[in-house]
């Protein structure tokens, strides 16, 4: 049966034992509100794909590990071959790939990485003792966790469309987020603090709708922290926002970047260059481990990063490949402020702050996807009859604090902005042509 909003209001007026009085709601609260559900629509997949390979991928090498023994752990004999004869030993497998990287652990039991492309386009590892010099097994795309969940976090298989489908789910997030700690904010207790305590007493609705707030308000700063440090991965913001405005107020980063991928002839000529960085790296100190990669452009230098066990003490260093002099020794600290910002959002993103970091970004994960879980049962108790139905919208102007924000979002991520166009002008054809029904302003 279809029932309009005001037999709807009727029908509510008689409550469940225990589920407390709330005050009236104004217009603001049920506009946010019919936000916050088209914004849970658009996001819901996004959030439970992005918490589920992230969780993948902040566990993938722990996993390889277990799975895997053979050809991760070594057992450290003596002196380690050059990095060059490790490099050669593992072209000699698959001679006509692309490599994109050189991954030498800091573990002195860890086995050392060349990472060569696959056919797929996904990163295929080889495993090479480097005590030995010889190689101890590869992996499929498929089976390398930490490089396909890392793949499937940023859009692949879909290329350029993935990466700006994700960026859409990730401003639709920040939208949510927004609305649903308006929508959560505790009208009527005493102090905002309880409205961090979910009332467990309430009846179905009460407990649902509670666990569902609470738990969001509670990791809200995290996330968006997130969601926004996020951005600058993105093809379409990252790459034709964020990148010209770093180069038009000279905020790019002295190390650059190179996504790899040059040809094995290429890594070959120029493996005694980075025979040369190496004997610097450890003359002085700079870390045990070390991820290189060289740019399949001609006369790309050596991207080589240290590692180290505080991430902000790493160092980035850019060799020659002809002559293996460092033309460039980059540290955190010499960083401007955006390309530090973003170096730290990629750090905390990835756990790479050690096991608090880690095991706390799999609480933000977990915490998202019961954030997903009980806004469904949330709003699966409190809509009125069948099918999906957003809340009713208020008969009113937007606010002018609410019109300016939206037109502020929309200007900074224009694909955003795009999309809410689009948002809206669907609403306006479904209000047209067939007037919605649906919850009313009331909250439970």
């Amino acid at each position: 049966m279809v029932m309009t909003e005001a037999q709807f209001e009727g029908s509510r007026s008689t409550r469940a034992v225990g589920d407390p009085a709330q005050p009236t709601v104004g217009k603001t609260y049920r506009r946010l509100w019919r936000w916050h559900f088209y914004a849970a629509l658009l996001v819901i997949p996004f959030v439970l794909w992005q918490s589920g390979t992230g969780l993948l991928y902040l566990w993938a090498n722990q996993w390889t590990a277990y799975q895997y023994p053979d050809l991760v752990h070594v057992h450290p004999d003596g002196a380690k071959h050059g990095l060059s004869d490790q490099v050669r030993t593992a072209l000699a497998t698959a001679p006509d790939r692309p490599v994109i990287s050189i991954e030498v652990p800091p573990e002195p039991d860890r086995s050392t990485i060349v990472m060569l492309k696959g056919a797929d386009g996904l990163p295929q590892p080889v495993f090479v003792d480097p005590y030995r010099d010889q190689v101890l097994g590869t992996l499929t795309p498929t089976h390398w966790l930490l490089g396909l969940s890392r793949q499937l976090h940023g859009g692949w298989p879909l290329g350029a469309p993935g990466s700006w489908l994700l960026e859409l789910g990730n401003c639709w997030a920040i939208v949510m987020i927004l609305t649903g700690l308006y929508l959560w904010w505790p009208r009527g207790r005493r102090h905002w603090l309880s409205g961090l305590v979910p009332r467990l007493g309430g009846g179905s609705r009460v407990f649902w709708r509670d666990l569902h707030g609470c738990v969001a308000a509670w990791f809200s700063i995290v996330v968006l922290a997130f969601l926004i440090s996020a951005l600058p991965w993105t093809k379409f913001w990252g790459g034709q926002i964020l990148k010209p405005i770093q180069r038009a107020t000279h905020q790019t980063s002295p190390a650059g970047f190179s996504p790899g991928g040059a040809r094995p002839d290429q890594v070959l000529k120029a493996l005694p260059a980075l025979d040369q960085a190496m004997v610097r790296i450890q003359a002085e100190g700079l870390g045990n481990g070390l991820s290189a990669r060289l740019s399949a452009r001609p006369g790309s230098p050596w991207r080589i990063q240290t590692k180290a066990v505080d991430p902000l003490a790493e160092h980035v260093l850019l060799v020659s490949p002809t002559t293996g002099a460092v033309l460039r020794d980059v540290t955190r600290d010499q960083l401007p402020l955006i390309a530090g910002l973003v170096a730290l959002g990629i750090n905390l993103h990835q756990g790479d702050f050690g096991w608090v970091n880690r095991w706390g970004n799999t609480l933000v994960a977990v915490a998202l996807i019961w954030v997903v879980i009980s806004g469904f049962m949330s709003w699966l108790r409190r809509r009125p009859g069948q099918g999906v139905t957003a809340p009713a919208a208020p008969a009113a102007r937007w606010p002018r604090w609410l019109v300016a924000t939206a037109v502020v979002m929309s200007v900074l991520l224009p694909l955003f902005g795009l999309s809410v166009v689009l948002v809206l002008l669907t609403d306006w054809l479904w209000r047209k042509w067939r007037p919605p029904v649906g919850l009313s302003g009331r909250p439970a």
